[in-house]
């Protein structure tokens, strides 16, 4: 009886195994596909998020604070598809951003990015991954671990920034000239599939596998100075006000089926992998494009102080759903002193340096993911 248990056990695993399913690349998008996503921004407790092997995740509680929709069109259709060669599919997203994708039997890739980064440039640029960024693997199964690395090296000239913000950067580095600007980024993370089992979402039920996906993002400015040539400048930048620079550290889970072409759920996690702050998760409702539902039902409003303001204005937000927004200063003629994109939340503050405008009249607005304006303000410069 004894020298059956080892082979019962082996059965029994065989059998947990064969169970599983395996996401193949028929779940990659092709042109013309449509995937369909909800948003909830503030999930709370969730259920166990951590142990490996078979799960049931009841996500049923979930609560849409946005729905948006994301349309797969051929490269060659794209703004620029003529300068992302291998490109087989490009995306539209915030702001009129064009995101392209290497598609190939076993990985679908992020290949380049066109648009403005949440950095604080004011022109649109194309940012080329290489090597491309692996999204989506295939075939994907349990016990599956691969590691990825890309980075891209971007030119700009001095001018591609706000001028307020050159400014400040010049108190920084002593007045240097410099000649031209680039951003230098290395992506690298891990992708481990560790559990599978049954996943349940407002509208239904799916066999998933979850592959927990970590990635490290370095951020830096380098800036060329005759003679000395290229020289990092990052701890400048940051003590000048740019934004999004130094090391970004992502944990989520990603769950995905063998049928569906949205991932079931993706779970991002806190700093300490604690909780989650955000799921995005397949709509399966009859959905609402490129929507932004306002909970709390009251339009987003911006107060700023003090106004009139000499050197500096604060500008306070409320009723934000948190997202990604662009803010955006003008002047009488419509001239932009101050742009930047950033995710942002409820009762977010931004400072503005005005100590180099000229006294008038100035316009503070508030632009969503997809450009439209959400608030404005008036604000006067003595």
């Amino acid at each position: 009886m004894k020298k059956c248990l080892p082979i019962i056990a082996l059965l029994l695993v065989t059998a947990a195994l064969s169970a599983q399913i395996t996401v193949t690349s028929a779940t990659f998008p092709v042109a013309g596909d449509t995937l369909w996503f909800a948003v909830d921004n503030s999930p709370g407790t969730i259920g166990s998020l951590t142990a490996p092997g078979p799960q049931d995740w009841d996500f049923t509680g979930l609560s849409a604070d946005a729905t948006y929709n994301t349309v797969y069109r051929p490269a060659n259709g794209g703004s620029v598809g003529a300068q992302v060669p291998g490109a087989e599919l490009f995306t539209v997203g915030a702001l009129g951003s064009e995101t392209y994708y290497n598609v190939t039997d076993t990985k679908f890739e992020l290949q380049a990015y066109h648009g403005i980064l949440p950095y604080d440039l004011v022109a649109n640029n194309i940012f080329e991954y290489y090597p491309p960024l692996p999204e989506r693997r295939a075939p994907l199964n349990m016990f599956d671990i691969n590691a990825s690395s890309s980075g891209f090296l971007e030119l700009f000239v001095p001018s591609e920034f706000s001028p307020v913000l050159m400014l400040q950067l010049a108190a920084q580095t002593n007045n240097a000239q410099i000649d031209s600007m680039r951003y230098r980024i290395a992506i690298s993370g891990t992708e481990a599939v560790d559990a599978y089992g049954q996943m349940s979402i407002p509208g239904g039920t799916f066999q998933v596998l979850r592959e927990k996906r970590t990635r490290y993002t370095e951020t830096r400015i380098d800036a060329k100075i005759p003679p000395l040539g290229w020289l990092d400048i990052t701890d400048n930048c940051i003590q000048a006000g740019f934004f999004g620079l130094g090391v970004d550290t992502t944990v989520a889970y990603h769950f995905f089926n063998d049928v569906a072409k949205e991932p079931i759920a993706v779970v991002t996690l806190d700093n300490n992998q604690a909780f989650a702050t955000q799921i995005v998760y397949k709509n399966t409702t009859t959905p609402i494009i490129n929507s932004v539902n306002n909970k709390s039902g009251t339009a987003p409003t911006v107060a700023i102080s003090p106004n009139p303001a000499s050197d500096e204005a604060v500008f306070e937000l409320k009723n934000l759903v948190p997202g990604r927004y662009r803010m955006a200063v003008f002047d009488e003629t419509g001239r932009s002193v101050f742009e930047k994109i950033a995710q942002l939340n409820d009762g977010h503050t931004e400072r503005v340096g005005l100590s180099q405008q000229s006294s008038g009249v100035y316009f503070f607005s508030l632009f969503d993911e997809n450009g439209r304006s959400v608030c404005q303000e008036k604000l006067v410069k003595r």
